[in-house]
C-alpha cells in the first residue's frame, strides 16, 4: 500500500461535504441532493480528481523541489568551515607565518587564512585609568578569567587604557592587538564596517621621541581598525613610525616600560566596552585543509621573468607551472634543476624552482632567456603556478573520460563539502599525441542552462561525485587512454566539528613549523562550522525568509527591521506613524522610531552614532516617500508614595513592595519573561493598586499618590501619569510605608 503524502489534511469525505454545503448558496433552486441525483454524482467525481491531484502534488520529486526554490533565487547552503583566533607565543625574532599554514585541534585541521608577521614582543603590563582610580590589570589579561572595563564601568571621557610591552618596537615595523571583548561580539566585516557609525571615539598614543628629540605621547598610526573603536572584538594594527622610549606608569611604578595608550576622547558607549584578553602575534585560521591551491600571473614577455611565493604549500609543496597556449589550452612546463645544455636539450619549455629555506622562505619559479629556456609569451593571466601537497601529487588524476555523455566520477578519498572547493582540468592529448593539454572546466550547481560547448561539471558534496554532460547540457570530456581527469585546486573541510572549545589548537603539522619552537593556543571557540543544509530545512528557510518583511511598510515591519540592525544590540523599539520629532500635528508619510539600547544602567540612550546606524539601516529600506526619524527614548521617572496596611507578620517587608514597583514600571524587559512598561502608557492609579495588592501579606493600599520628573510627562487631575508616544517611565526611590492590620 503507497503511504498517505499529508498534503492537504482534506479527505473525499470532506471535499464532498464542503461542495455540498455550497450548493444551497450558490444554486438554491437545487432541492434534490440525494445520491440518484446527477449532479452529487458529479460532485462526487470532482471531489475525486481533488483528492487525486493532492496525492500526486505530494508526490513532487526532489529534483523538482531543487527547481522551485532556484526559481525563488534560494538553494540549500554548503556547508561552511568555522573560524578562530590562534595566539602564536616564543617568538624570538620576527617571523613570516605564510598563508596557508597548517595547525592541528585533536584531529581537526586548520590553516592560517592571511600571511602574519610575528614580532618577537609581549605584553608585559595593562593598566586601566579613571577620574576616580587606577588599576593595575595585567593579571586579569594573564589567563585569569576575569574581564575588566577598559574605561572603567562609566566609560567617562578622558579614561584611558595602557598596553605595555616587553622590549622596545622596532621602528617601522607594523604590531596587531587582538582585543577579545568578554560580551562575546566578533569584529564586523568590512561590509558591515561601512554601515557602523561608532557611539563612542577613542585616541591611540605612544611615548616616544618626537622629530625635535623630545619625550612626549605620540600619535600612534592606527592602519586598522576591526574593533571599531572598541566596539566589538578583532584586531588593531599599529604602525611604528617613531623610536619608543620608556616611561613609568601608576601603579606599574616599578621600573619603566615601553607603553601605548588608549584615551576614550568621545564618550557615548552604550554598553561600555569589558576586554577578556589583549594578545599578540594573533591570527586568524579557517577549518581546513587545502591540498592543491592555483595562482595565475601576467606574463611579462622579458628573458628571465622570476614569479616569486611565499604561501605554505609553495615553501613546502610541489609546484607545477603551466602555460597557456594560444588556443586558450594550457600546457604543463617542466621543471629543470638548471639551465645547463643538458637538462633543456629534450624542451626548452621548462623553468627552475629556487627555494630559500628558514621561518621567512619563500620560493621562486624562474623561465629561461630564449636562449637557454624558453620565455613565456607576454599576455594577461597567461602563467600559472599550482602547489600541491607532496602527499597529494599522485591522488590529482582522479580518472579517464571514456567520450560518453552522462559520464560520473567519484572521488572516494577525498571528502570535499564545497562545490568550488575543487578545481578541474580535462587534458587532451596534443596533435602529435606525445603529450596532453589541458582545459578548464567550471563548477556549476545543473546543466540546465549548460550548451553542448560549455565545459561544465556538477560536483555534489555529499555523494562526491563529478558528473558531466551529454553534448546537449554541457560538453563531454574528450576521451583518453590515460588518466586525463586532473585537480589543480583542493579544499577539505568544514562541518559542525569544527566549532572546537578555547586551547585546543596546540599542534604544528608541518615538522619544519615545529622546529622553529613556536607554542600556539586558540583563547575562543571555533564558531560558524556548520553541515551542509538539507532539503527540508531549506524549505523552512525558504518560507521564513518569505514571510519575513525586507521593506518597510507596516510599523511592525520597522519594529522588526530596527531590532535587526547588524552590528548593533537594540532591546526595544516602538513606532509611532505619521509623526516628526518637533511638529505638533500630524505629519503624513513620516514615521518615528524610537530605540533603547542595551546598557547596563536603568535608563539605556543610545548615542548619535547609535541613531545614525540604525537610521542608515532604515532607509535602505524605507519606501521612497516615507519620511523615517530615529530618536531616543524620553524617560520619566515615577516615583510612588504609598500607605499600605499589611498583615502583622509582614511589617519588614516594604522592599518587597518597592521591588514589585520596579518590576512594573521598568523601561526594558526583564530576564523572568516581564515586558517593560509599553512606550506612551499613561500609568494609572489602578496599576499600582493592583500591583502593591499581589504582594503577598498585602491587606489592602489605604492611600496612595504618584509624582513624575521628565519632559514627556503631565500629571492628570486624577493623579494619573499622562506619557507622549516617546515616552517610558523607569522608577524612582518609592516611598513605602506599612501600617499593622492588628492597628486598625
Amino acid at each position: 500500500m503507497l503511504p498517505k503524502i499529508p498534503l492537504d489534511d482534506r479527505t473525499f469525505d470532506s471535499i464532498v461535504q464542503e461542495a455540498r454545503k455550497g450548493i444551497q448558496k450558490r444554486l438554491p433552486e437545487w432541492t434534490d441532493e440525494n445520491a440518484h441525483d446527477p449532479g452529487i454524482t458529479f460532485v462526487e467525481m470532482f471531489s475525486w480528481l481533488s483528492e487525486m491531484q493532492q496525492y500526486y502534488l505530494s508526490r513532487i520529486p526532489e529534483r523538482n523541489l531543487r527547481k522551485f526554490l532556484s526559481l525563488l533565487g534560494i538553494a540549500p547552503r554548503e556547508a561552511a568551515a568555522a573560524e578562530t583566533e590562534v595566539s602564536i607565543g616564543n617568538v624570538t625574532k620576527p617571523i613570516e607565518l605564510p598563508a596557508g599554514t597548517k595547525l592541528q585541534a585533536e584531529d581537526q585541521p586548520f590553516e592560517t587564512i592571511e600571511r602574519a608577521r610575528l614580532l618577537p614582543l609581549s605584553i608585559d603590563r595593562i593598566v586601566t585609568r579613571t577620574e576616580r582610580e587606577a588599576s593595575d590589570r595585567s593579571a586579569s589579561n594573564t589567563g585569569g578569567n576575569v574581564a575588566f572595563y577598559a574605561f572603567g564601568k562609566e566609560a567617562a571621557a578622558d579614561s584611558r587604557l595602557y598596553i605595555a610591552f616587553d622590549r622596545e618596537p622596532i621602528v617601522g615595523e607594523t604590531i596587531a592587538l587582538h582585543v577579545r571583548l568578554a560580551d562575546g561580539d566578533e569584529g564586523v566585516t568590512s561590509e558591515l564596517h561601512e554601515k557602523i557609525v561608532p557611539s563612542a571615539k577613542v585616541a591611540w598614543k605612544i611615548y616616544g621621541e618626537d622629530d625635535e628629540g623630545g619625550m612626549s605621547w605620540l600619535p600612534l598610526a592606527v592602519m586598522e581598525d576591526e574593533t571599531v573603536h572598541l566596539t566589538y572584538s578583532g584586531t588593531i594594527s599599529f604602525l611604528i613610525e617613531a623610536p619608543v622610549r620608556q616611561v613609568i606608569v601608576h601603579p606599574a611604578a616599578d621600573k619603566p616600560r615601553y607603553w601605548i595608550s588608549c584615551t576614550l576622547e568621545n564618550a557615548g558607549y552604550e554598553l561600555p566596552p569589558r576586554i577578556d584578553r589583549v594578545l599578540l602575534n594573533t591570527v586568524k585560521v579557517r577549518q581546513q585543509d587545502t591540498k592543491s591551491e592555483h595562482f595565475v600571473y601576467d606574463g611579462t614577455g622579458l628573458p628571465g621573468q622570476a614569479i616569486v611565493s611565499a604561501r605554505f604549500l609553495a615553501r613546502y609543496g610541489d609546484i607545477l607551472v603551466q602555460v597557456r597556449e594560444a588556443d586558450g589550452s594550457w600546457r604543463d612546463w617542466r621543471e629543470v634543476r638548471s639551465f645547463d645544455e643538458a637538462d633543456i636539450a629534450r624542451d626548452g619549455r621548462c623553468y627552475v624552482v629556487a627555494r630559500e629555506a628558514g621561518p621567512d622562505g619563500w620560493s621562486e619559479v624562474r623561465f629561461g632567456d630564449g636562449k637557454r629556456g624558453d620565455m613565456p609569451a607576454e599576455g594577461t593571466g597567461n602563467i600559472r603556478r599550482i602547489h600541491y601537497e607532496k602527499s597529494f601529487v599522485a591522488l590529482s588524476l582522479i580518472g579517464r573520460s571514456n567520450g560518453l555523455p552522462h559520464q560520473k566520477v567519484m572521488l572516494h578519498d577525498l571528502p570535499c563539502k564545497w562545490r568550488d572547493g575543487l578545481a578541474l582540468q580535462i587534458g587532451v592529448p596534443s596533435e602529435d599525441g606525445a603529450e596532453m593539454l589541458w582545459e578548464d572546466w567550471k563548477p556549476v550547481a545543473d546543466f540546465d542552462r549548460s550548451g553542448p560547448l560549455d565545459r561544465h561539471y556538477v560536483f555534489e558534496p555529499g555523494t562526491g561525485t563529478i558528473a558531466f554532460g551529454n553534448d546537449e547540457n554541457g560538453a563531454i570530456p574528450a576521451a583518453s587512454e590515460e588518466f586525463n581527469i586532473r585537480l589543480i585546486g583542493c579544499v577539505l573541510g568544514g562541518g559542525e566539528r569544527g566549532n572546537i572549545k578555547p586551547h585546543l589548537l596546540t599542534e604544528w603539522r608541518q615538522e619544519e613549523e615545529r622546529e622553529l619552537g613556536l607554542t600556539s593556543d586558540n583563547a575562543g571557540y571555533g564558531f560558524g562550522g556548520a553541515e551542509e543544509e538539507s532539503l527540508e530545512a531549506c524549505l523552512e528557510r525558504a518560507q521564513a525568509e518569505w514571510q519575513t518583511p525586507y521593506v518597510a511598510v507596516t510599523s511592525d515591519d520597522y519594529a522588526r527591521l530596527a531590532m535587526e540592525t547588524p552590528g548593533l544590540r537594540v532591546s526595544r523599539v516602538h513606532v509611532i506613524p505619521n509623526r516628526a520629532p518637533g511638529r505638533e500635528k500630524p505629519a503624513p508619510g513620516s514615521v518615528t522610531v524610537v530605540v533603547v539600547p542595551e546598557g547596563l544602567g536603568e535608563t539605556p540612550a543610545p548615542s548619535a552614532g547609535f541613531l545614525a546606524t540604525v537610521t542608515k539601516h532604515l532607509d535602505d529600506r524605507r519606501l521612497v516617500t516615507t519620511e523615517v526619524h530615529v530618536v531616543a527614548p524620553e524617560y520619566v521617572k515615577v516615583t510612588v508614595h504609598a500607605v499600605v496596611v499589611v498583615e502583622p507578620q509582614f511589617m519588614d517587608e516594604s522592599r518587597r513592595i518597592a521591588a514589585a514597583l520596579k518590576r512594573l514600571l521598568a523601561p526594558t524587559d526583564g530576564k523572568d519573561g516581564v515586558l517593560g512598561w509599553p512606550f506612551g502608557r499613561t500609568v494609572h492609579k489602578s496599576d499600582i493598586y493592583g500591583a502593591i495588592s499581589a504582594v503577598k501579606g498585602v491587606a489592602y493600599v489605604q492611600d496612595l499618590w504618584m509624582d513624575a520628573e521628565g519632559r514627556a510627562a503631565k500629571k492628570s487631575p486624577g493623579g494619573d501619569i499622562l506619557l507622549e508616544g516617546h515616552g517610558i517611565v523607569y522608577s524612582g526611590d518609592h516611598r513605602i510605608e506599612l501600617i499593622s492590620r492588628a492597628q486598625l
